[in-house]
């Protein structure tokens, strides 16, 4: 049971190693940005960690529409990363930035 443990406890602070959170980083940053499927992605700000509970990172994703149509217009995109399933899920967020119905509503 002791070494059971010890296992556990090693386990765990290989998992939260500086190192790790590094590697995590950038693997929630390289996949937001291949499966936002715009041209010339970046990430915008830092990730957004929620607890284990949602067991979701946040990035928002900016680059250009590659549809001809589109015109190489500008675009940025929600992502949500599923630590569990290491597997990127994008929206696009073009309105994220913009001011909300209900706040340009209380201002009046």
């Amino acid at each position: 049971m002791t070494v059971g443990g010890l296992l556990f406890a090693a386990t765990a602070s290989v998992a939260s190693s500086p190192d790790a959170w590094a590697q995590h980083q950038q693997e929630v940053i390289s996949s937001c940005l291949k499966v936002s499927g715009l041209r010339n992605a970046q990430a915008v700000g830092n990730i957004v960690g929620f607890g284990d509970d949602v067991g979701y990172d946040a990035l928002l994703v900016r680059g250009n529409y590659p549809q001809p149509h589109m015109n190489n217009r500008a675009g940025e995109f929600l992502c949500l990363f599923n630590r569990k399933t290491r597997k990127a899920y994008t929206n696009e967020a073009n309105q994220l930035r913009q001011p909300s119905v209900q706040s340009s509503q209380r201002q009046r």
